[in-house]
């Protein structure tokens, strides 16, 4: 049985031109006359906090008032490349801050209930997110948050044609909302948070992870270190929590292409590939493996990040199976998404984001970010068609040397119970040992460009370049022009 398509209100609580964040308290107002405590200036420092908008029991409807009861919810992360500063850079601050006004504006959906009782919005490099929280019923029905979130975007790339930044709307990947999340460009992350009654404690540490210029292997480097080897974390050794067991892995494979000429496509015939890829592109194909025994299966897999990505990790019960899910990557590859010519093409490398939880059973925020202190060398860059070392940045920050790649996290404090974001923590922010981390990265991604330049390794293979085009033209008029001769 097919369930009836939802919307959300698209009569706005408060219309333009009255400012919508009057509804929302705002983690930046209650800072307002506590003096500043970090050493780091505040002019470089208050870029890079992002403002938590929480429903304000004064402004919304009565029937926006948390009430006793405590339902299931979920945080929900959204990040899409809507258009860029001078290139693939940054996101102007007018385009984020349309998008959030939609958000913030079309705020509700059946009897005047809220879709996010708690929202964010940050940039890291030139995409955009919107990191949430939302109820089981909202859950229940994704199409809800999924249109509000579609319209967003839609309106920030009009923004973006207005302002000429780069690329409008460029993981945008049809011409309108659909109602399935799946395929339409954007990465999308939505966890469970654990379910707790009244009486137990409601503080919940969720970390999320952003990424640009890079593709979802990049979190293969986090998730099969901090939640498979003791030298990432400790606490795989010494916890008393079901962190001892090991984890439940889910590895998803994203390579379409690959699965199509296993099934013996032959090549060179692009329409039956186009049509392959498109069934196949409906479905996921994934593989569940159990740490530590099956670890060096699932090693075997994630040497191959641009087609093995570890998607999902639960905690393992008594009897092997799993149990709470703790961790979700966006892992979805848009040269799986059919462009809105019908034509399968690279229009960004992936730009994923994962959610995941944090103590307890889980390894804490540090023991999640230790591994980007090698900085590895991951798949994006300029153009797309490059290799080089992931640089760990503050949120809200531009790209790095030569476009990035790039990746922020942010570690947060929830209250299950009211289903608001209380505070958030910049795990790379300036001041810390990340600086030095930063400098490593700096230094290594230099050397590696100057020694490889255009050459592989410094460029990815052909078939995953991002803008491939002008090479395989190339490549197609030189073919002619080689000759064939007997080997004596």
């Amino acid at each position: 049985m097919t369930l009836e398509r939802i919307s959300y209100n698209n009569e706005p609580i408060i219309a333009p031109p009255i400012s919508v964040d009057t509804l929302y308290d705002q983690n930046r107002n209650e800072l307002n006359d506590i003096p500043q405590t970090t050493l780091i200036p505040e002019k470089e420092n208050q870029p890079n906090m992002p403002g938590i908008f929480n429903p304000s029991v004064e402004g919304f409807p009565a029937i926006w008032i948390p009430g006793k009861a405590v339902p299931p919810r979920f945080i929900f992360v959204e990040k899409a490349d809507d258009g860029g500063v001078g290139g693939h850079v940054e996101a102007s601050m007018r385009l984020k801050a349309t998008i959030l006004d939609h958000v913030l504006r079309y705020n509700r959906w059946k009897n005047n209930n809220p879709i996010f009782t708690s929202l964010m919005a940050t940039h890291t490099g030139d995409d955009v997110a919107i990191t949430g929280i939302i109820d089981e019923s909202v859950m229940e029905h994704q199409e809800v948050v999924a249109e509000l979130m579609w319209d967003a975007f839609k309106k920030g790339e009009k923004v973006a044609l207005e302002q000429g930044l780069y690329g409008p709307g460029q993981d945008l990947k049809v011409d309108a909302f659909t109602g399935n999340t799946h395929g339409m460009g954007p990465a999308i992350a939505i966890l469970p948070l654990p379910a707790r009654g009244e009486k137990d404690k409601p503080s919940q540490v969720v970390v999320v992870a952003y990424a640009d210029k890079t593709e979802p292997g990049v979190y293969n480097h986090i998730t099969t270190r901090s939640y498979l080897d003791p030298n990432f974390n400790t606490g795989l050794l010494i916890a008393d929590s079901k962190m001892n067991r090991g984890y439940i892995f889910e590895i998803t494979d994203l390579n379409t292409k690959a699965r199509a000429y296993e099934e013996g496509i032959p090549h060179g015939d692009q329409k039956v590939l186009d049509e392959t890829m498109n069934r196949l592109g409906k479905t996921e194909r994934t593989i569940q493996l159990s740490a530590p025994e099956d670890y060096y299966n699932i090693c075997r897999l994630t040497m191959d990040g641009s087609r093995y990505v570890v998607s999902k990790i639960f905690t393992k019960e008594d009897n092997g199976k799993p149990g709470q899910l703790g961790v979700v990557v966006s892992a979805e590859r848009l040269h799986n998404i059919p462009s809105k010519d019908g034509k399968f093409s690279y229009g960004g490398k992936d730009d994923p984001v994962m959610v995941s939880l944090a103590q307890g059973d889980w390894p804490a925020p540090g023991e999640i970010t230790s591994p980007m202190s090698l900085t590895p060398v991951v798949a994006g860059d300029c153009r797309g068609s490059h290799n080089l070392n992931i640089f760990p940045m503050p949120i809200n920050g531009p790209t790095s040397y030569f476009s990035g790649p790039i990746m922020s996290i942010l570690s947060m404090s929830v209250n299950i119970h009211s289903g608001k974001i209380g505070a958030v923590s910049d795990q790379f922010a300036r001041g810390t040992p990340w600086d030095k981390f930063r400098d490593d990265a700096a230094r290594k991604a230099k050397e590696f460009r100057d020694s490889q330049g255009f050459r592989q390794p410094g460029t990815l293979p052909t078939d995953e370049m991002e803008y491939q085009s002008g090479y395989v033209k190339h490549i197609k008029a030189l073919s002619s022009r080689f000759q064939i001769r007997d080997v004596k």
